[in-house]
């Protein structure tokens, strides 16, 4: 008898097979003229963990970098922590919370920056009737706004507009883009 569709769908719904609530790992190997190393990606769907672990050796004179993020589901959104340190030992650290909001998002965080200088973060974005609207803000630890970015996103008809303010202590740039989004014209 030959197997068919059904046949075969039952039979592997009775064998046993990898439990769901398993940890999946993925690693991916990194070889370029200049470094060389690994990212390890685990993902943990049931407890809503994900971390991503990477490690990076410099080929000329095997100084390593490496980088470590974990975000963890809540309730109401995810908590995201962090630390990276560079090839020159420089490391930063930072830990956020991110909450789901009726039309958006909320996060607000903290960390060290590889200066040492501690600073504060938050961050928001909400849905329009037509488009979003994202703002970000980084402060140092006297409450100062050290760098911001502000996308405006808005769309009519088939017109889509994109406004970005984004700055630091350096000054402000503004971008403004407009584009047509259906019904282009092939020239």
């Amino acid at each position: 008898m030959k197997p068919n569709f059904w046949t075969t769908a039952a039979i592997a719904l009775l064998l046993p097979g990898p439990a769901l609530a398993e940890a999946q790992t993925r690693t991916i190997t990194i070889d370029t003229p200049r470094v060389e190393g690994e990212r390890v990606v685990t993902r943990d769907r049931d407890a809503g963990l994900r971390t991503v672990d990477s490690t990076l050796t410099r080929k000329e004179d095997g100084a390593v970098a490496t980088a470590y993020r974990e975000t963890q589901r809540t309730d109401t959104g995810a908590t995201i922590s962090g630390t990276r340190t560079r090839f020159n030992g420089d490391t930063r650290s930072y830990e956020g919370e991110r909450v789901r909001t009726e039309n958006g998002y909320r996060t607000s965080g903290s960390g060290t920056g590889f200066n040492g200088n501690s600073y504060t973060y938050d961050a928001r974005g909400r849905r329009t009737p037509n488009g979003f609207d994202r703002q970000q803000r980084v402060r140092n630890s006297d409450g100062d706004v050290v760098a911001g970015r502000n996308v405006r996103v808005r769309q009519n008809g088939n017109t889509r507009t994109r406004r970005v303010v984004a700055g630091n202590a350096d000054g402000a740039r503004r971008v403004t883009t407009t584009r047509r989004t259906v019904n282009r014209r092939r020239r």
